[in-house]
């Protein structure tokens, strides 16, 4: 081929694909593939986008597993505080509890399983339906398909409800387990209700080592069961349990509150009032005929029928900020527990009515906490004997007998009036130099500080 040819030659070929991509561009068909083409990456960004959007609600685990853990595990801490502070459980046991949560549900209150129709962090049966029974509506909180109220709150609520009322042997084993692993398949047997051969739905080994590391983690080596406080009988009126090392950074000061009428304190209650049988230094060894423990407080004008309503003169009001650690119910009376923010431990008893604070709240001083009341071991069952008993301890389970070694004599720290009465536990001498007052019943009244006279 000559030179010349080749060059009609190329420029044949050259007319040839540009009539080729003239008639396609021309093409109404190719067009139309065009704009279907930009409109399908269009959409694929528009899906890509909305689930960046919503990655806080609703994010793969994957790209939200530092958060989730973190959450996790603030969950779990929570949980174990719950069993040492408001069930009485050891360290071991406590830890054995929540590494079986974690398994069932990742801790998660809103963890749902609709197959097995459960629910919650225990994934208690009878939530979506009544496959597996129907245990999450025996408290009365939780309501069966209703998500709104599958919270934390309602779920503790539960879990007290049921550890003293059909699952007193779970709460007697693991609570008092001196091993976190067989804590955990002691719980996952007694509780769930698991057989111990079903390796599949137990999961031995993954429960064992997290309650190892539950145990490690929260400190639950320092931790001793407290057999009153997992006895039901004695939930009330034991207070809180055994001791925690851990501590909220709203509940902690340099404040000691060392001092008579020390700063932060008010009194449990407001108006005229009088100070009950016993009140302090009672717990110090031959003062009184019993060990009492702390000062029972008795506004005046109290009635049967204002403590049945929850009046205003039966309240009782938080002495110092802190955080509510328990909320104890047994029969007819229920205890509140608050973490003070100078960490000392106020204990408050004695109410028939349910308080209007639970666990984990915050609470200012001055602020409505619970009631005056017969409940317990108060007698005569009637307005006459109602009060608030008020203690205060170095640690959340040192309000019974035998704990004078953390009781604190409120005398030290409450604006009280500086008056004595007649006390047989004491000499004349005595009596005479101690500002604190020992009184002997409901006789004299006092008006708090900070209240108007007319009240």
């Amino acid at each position: 081929m000559s030179k010349k040819q080749g060059t009609v030659k190329k420029a044949q070929n050259i007319a040839k694909k540009s009539k080729f991509f003239v008639g396609l561009l021309t093409n109404p068909f190719f067009w139309g593939a065009v704009v279907i083409f930009i409109a399908a990456l269009l959409f694929i960004g528009l899906l890509i986008a909305a689930s960046d959007d919503d990655s806080d609600c609703s994010s793969s685990e994957t790209t939200t597993s530092a958060s989730t853990n973190a959450d996790q595990t603030k969950r779990a801490k929570d949980l174990f505080d719950y069993f040492v502070n408001q069930e009485g459980f050891s360290g071991a046991g406590a830890a054995g509890a929540v590494a079986v949560a974690k398994k069932e549900s990742g801790i998660d209150p809103a963890k749902e399983n609709t197959e097995g129709g459960v629910a919650g962090i225990m994934q208690w049966s009878g939530f979506s339906n009544n496959t597996n029974g129907s245990r999450i509506m025996s408290e009365g909180s939780i309501v069966p398909g209703d998500k709104s109220t599958l919270t934390w709150d309602n779920e503790i609520k539960l879990l007290h409800y049921e550890l003293h009322k059909g699952y007193e042997d779970a709460a007697k084993t693991v609570g008092n387990a001196s091993s976190a692993s067989q804590a955990a398949d002691d719980w996952s047997e007694k509780y769930e209700g698991l057989s111990s051969d079903d390796e599949q739905q137990t999961k031995h080994s993954q429960i064992e080592n997290d309650a190892e590391d539950f145990y490690k983690q929260f400190g639950g080596d320092s931790i001793s069961a407290n057999p009153s406080l997992i006895s039901a009988k004695a939930a009330a009126s034991s207070g809180s349990s055994s001791d925690s090392s851990s501590s909220d950074d709203s509940c902690s000061s340099s404040d000691d509150g060392s001092s008579s009428g020390s700063d932060g304190y008010v009194l449990p209650v407001k108006g005229t009032y009088s100070l009950g049988t016993g009140t302090y230094p009672s717990y110090t060894p031959n003062s009184t005929d019993h060990d009492h423990n702390g000062v029972d407080f008795q506004n005046q004008g109290l009635t049967d029928d204002a403590i049945k309503n929850g009046d205003e003169v039966s309240w009782v009001y938080a002495v110092h900020d802190g955080k509510v650690v328990a909320v104890n119910h047994n029969s007819d009376e229920y205890v509140v527990i608050i973490q003070q923010t100078d960490n000392k431990y106020a204990y408050y008893g004695h109410s028939m009515k349910e308080p209007v604070v639970s666990v984990g709240q915050k609470v200012k001083k001055g602020q409505h906490i619970s009631f005056q009341g017969y409940g317990g071991d108060v007698r005569p069952k009637s307005a006459a004997a109602a009060h608030d008993h008020f203690g205060l301890s170095k640690k959340n389970s040192g309000f019974g007998p035998g704990d004078n070694d953390s009781i604190l004599s409120p005398a030290d720290f409450l604006p009280l009036p500086k008056e004595v009465l007649p006390d047989s536990g004491k000499s004349a001498a005595e009596k005479n130099n101690d500002d604190r007052v020992i009184g002997s019943g409901f006789t004299q009244f006092f008006l708090a500080a900070g209240t108007n006279t007319d009240e």
